[in-house]
Formats: C-alpha cells, sequence, structure tokens
C-alpha cells in the first residue's frame, strides 16, 4: 500500500488539533474549578466570621434564624456537636476525629475537601477554634469537574467539531504546501531548484546520483567501444584469411601459416570472450559457488605450476614465503585473482628477472574494540613498472599503458579489472606501488577466517 506524505500531515496535523483541544478544555477546567473551590473557601470564611458573634455572645440560638444556603455546626472541644442547622445535634456522633477539627483544634483553623463516594461531589469545609474553645464549621457541597465538564458538553461539542474541521483544513493546505516543492524538483538540474534548507540533503543525494548515473553511462560506453574494437580486429584478422584460403592458392606452407593465425586469433577472442563474461559475473555478483575455507598458499603454488613454462621462457624465477594465509572465499574466483596478478608479474617483467609471492597475517585493532585479523597476499616483480599517471587508471577495463606493447604479451586489458572486482567481491582492498623501471608490488588484503 502507497503511502501518502499529505494524508499523514493531514492526519498529524488532525491529531494535534483534538490533542491541543483536550489539553486545553482539561487545563482550563481544572484552572477554573481551583479558582472556584478558592472563592468557595473564602465564602465559608466569610461566614464563620459572621457566625462566630453569635457564639461568642451565646446567641447560638439565633443562628436557625439566618437564611444561609450552607451547613453550619459548632462542635465543643471535646468533640460533641453543640448545634447543626441541618440535623438533630444529640443524633450526630462525635466529632473529635474529623480531619477538619482536628486540624482546627491544632492550628487554630482548616480547610478540607473530600469527593462523595459516587465522586459525583465534593464536599468543602471550613473550621475554625473561637477563643472559647469550640469549633464553627461551615460546609458546603459542590459538583465534581468531571460532572462540570458534561454539563457543558453542549458548548464543548460543538468547539471539538470546529477543532476537527480547522485542524483538517489547514493539515490539507500545509500539506499540499509542504509537497508543493518536492513536485516542482527538477531531476535533470535539482541544485536549480527552490526547496526548504531541509531537503539540501535530498537535492544533494539526487546530484550524486546524476552524477554516478553519467559516469556509469559513460563506462557503458566506452565498454560497448572497447569490446566492439577488441573483437573486431581478431575477427577481422580471421575474415582476412579465411578470404585468402578460398582463393586456388594451394601452398601447403601458407594455408598451414594462415591455420595458425586463424587458431591465434579465435584463442584471443575466446580468452577475451570468457573474461568478459567473469567480469560480468562478478559485477552482477552471479556466481553459484559457495564461499569456502581456502588456503592462498596453495593456490600460489598451483598457479607457479601452471606458469612454471611460461617463467621459463622468460628466465624470470618465482618465489613463494610467509604464512598459510586462511581466508574464506570463492576458490575459482581466487584462483582467477592470484593466477592474473602473478601472469602479469611474468609477462611484463625483464627477461631474468624475478618474482616474489609473501603470505602474511596481521592482527588489527581498532579504539577499544577486539583486535581483527588480515591476510595480506603481495605479488611483487622487478619488471618495467607502472608511470606514476597511469597508476589510477591501471584497474580500468581495457586501459593499456602502452597498447601496442600490452598486445605483444597476449593480454586482453581485463585482467587487473578481474583482479580489482574479485577483491570486492571478497570485500578485500588491493593496492598498488610501482615505479618506472624499478618493478611493481600489489598488495590484497583480506579479512582472515
Amino acid at each position: 500500500m502507497e503511502k501518502s506524505l499529505s494524508f499523514a500531515v493531514f492526519i498529524r496535523m488532525l491529531f494535534i488539533g483534538v490533542f491541543v483541544y483536550f489539553v486545553c478544555t482539561a487545563f482550563f477546567a481544572v484552572v477554573m474549578y481551583e479558582y472556584f473551590e478558592s472563592e468557595v473557601f473564602e465564602d465559608l470564611k466569610n461566614e464563620v466570621s459572621y457566625i462566630e458573634k453569635y457564639v461568642e455572645n451565646e446567641k447560638v440560638y439565633h443562628l436557625s434564624l439566618l437564611d444561609s444556603k450552607h451547613r453550619i455546626t459548632v462542635i465543643h472541644s471535646d468533640g460533641s456537636v453543640f448545634y447543626d442547622n441541618y440535623a438533630v445535634s444529640e443524633e450526630l456522633e462525635n466529632h473529635a476525629h474529623r480531619k477538619e477539627i482536628e486540624l482546627a483544634m491544632k492550628n487554630g483553623e482548616a480547610k478540607v475537601s473530600r469527593y462523595s463516594s459516587t465522586k459525583t461531589e465534593k464536599s468543602f469545609y471550613y473550621a475554625k477554634k473561637i477563643p472559647s474553645g469550640d469549633i464553627i464549621r461551615v460546609s458546603c457541597s459542590r459538583y465534581s469537574v468531571l460532572l462540570i465538564l458534561l454539563g457543558i458538553y453542549k458548548i464543548l461539542l460543538p468547539v471539538l467539531f470546529i477543532s476537527v474541521f480547522v485542524s483538517a483544513f489547514f493539515g490539507i493546505y500545509i500539506a499540499k504546501k509542504l509537497v508543493e516543492p518536492l513536485n516542482k524538483i527538477d531531476l535533470e538540474n535539482p541544485s536549480g531548484s527552490r526547496v526548504y534548507s531541509e531537503l539540501k540533503p535530498l537535492i544533494r543525494r539526487i546530484e550524486e546520483e546524476n552524477f554516478e548515473k553519467q559516469q556509469r553511462e559513460e563506462i557503458r560506453r566506452q565498454y560497448t567501444a572497447n569490446v566492439s574494437h577488441e573483437l573486431k580486429t581478431p575477427l577481422t584478422s580471421i575474415s582476412g584469411f579465411a578470404e585468402i584460403l578460398k582463393t586456388e592458392n594451394k601452398d601447403p606452407a601458407l594455408t598451414a601459416d594462415f591455420a595458425e593465425s586463424i587458431f591465434v586469433e579465435s584463442q584471443r577472442m575466446i580468452a577475451l570472450v570468457n573474461d568478459i563474461i567473469k567480469l560480468s559475473k562478478l559485477d552482477e555478483k552471479s556466481i553459484a559457488l559457495e564461499k569456502e575455507a581456502l588456503c592462498l598458499n596453495e593456490i600460489v603454488k598451483e598457479v607457479f605450476q601452471v606458469l612454471h613454462s611460461v617463467a621459463a621462457a622468460k628466465k624470470v624465477t618465482m618465489r613463494l614465503c610467509g604464512e598459510n594465509g586462511f581466508i574464506n572465499g570463492v576458490r575459482p574466483v581466487i584462483y582467477e585473482m592470484v593466477y592474473n596478478l602473478i601472469d602479469n608479474a611474468i609477462k611484463y617483467n625483464v627477461i631474468g628477472g624475478s618474482v616474489e609471492v609473501k603470505i602474511s597475517t596481521v592482527c588489527e585493532k581498532q579504539g577499544d574494540l577486539d583486535a581483527s585479523s588480515k591476510v595480506i597476499l603481495v605479488v611483487k616483480d622487478t619488471g618495467m613498472g607502472i608511470p606514476e599517471s597511469e597508476q589510477e587508471r591501471i584497474f580500468e577495463r581495457f586501459y593499456r599503458i602502452e597498447k601496442s606493447r600490452s598486445k605483444d604479451f597476449g593480454g586482453t586489458g581485463l585482467g587487473l579489472s578481474i583482479v580489482k572486482h574479485a577483491a570486492k567481491y571478497h570485500d578485500a582492498s588491493i593496492k598498488l606501488t610501482s615505479r618506472e623501471g624499478k618493478g611493481s608490488a600489489f598488495t590484497v588484503v583480506f579479512n582472515s577466517i
């Protein structure tokens, strides 16, 4: 189900409006009730002061003549009721343990309120101790806050509906205003769009995506052009040789020579296509094989055996030193990586040069975190080296330092690109150190098992 920003803003505005309404209503009711409560106690206090004159002059019987809406009770110091205008004093229980009486006996006066058993009414008591030692208490009852709110619901409900309507109206309006700048963003030129400052990170992200998209498109175009060019050259050669063989020329030596050339060019095409397929699989992470525990030392030895004849032809010596180097990886991919690194080290080496492969394990500790082990593979040669200006591009597909010279070595121009993608596939890093005329060293850092 699709989410709507406008609807989300509308709902939140509506919720906020209703929430604020109820909070304000409750706050208003509580404040007003406390105000009325203080007024009630003030009224009771004034009436006690008025009644006090009668009691001090021993004219309690005159109290029955007062037109009072409050309950008036006169209690002796022992708690016995001397007078009550709502009941027969002799029938009333002793009031000595009533809270307001205890406080009045102790402090001279007391204000006490308590709810009825049904919570619908609240009783207010004001008691005062007079010089004679007697207690005058005046009390009354008022509706509770809840009952007052229920009593004015006819006013509160319309206000609630108005609040909901206003919140809904402004919620829709604000939602449209918030979404409007988003809809006006020019995706092709986002930096030229006028947006809120909070949306600047989004604009920067869109710009980055556009830049990366342009880069990917440029790489794709270059890749397509390079593939076309690399395939066209051997195909043209094969076509030319085949066309000559179609003539009536039956010279066995020439036929054998052309056949050899066709074979070489076809093998070059096969190698190129295989490398392209390997890169595509690494790009798409579509390699079906599971990762397993591998020993780099054993893989290097296997590669040495395969490339022994190639190294011998150039009188290049190969040497392996260091540890076993246990990692978790896909064996064919790691083998292809090691093979390409060592094969390049031999191809671009000098006659009588050397290739040294070193495997080591180190522990790295970051702050208070536990140390993590890394396996380091270094392939070092004594070859022609790579100019510093070319080192950043050496891992690009089909990139050659000197194309004519590189082709003489039979490469496809994809070897180091496969190495880079294989390292990325295994969350490994690769670094090149090289000086022109002094050789090169490729360092690959793996996570240890």
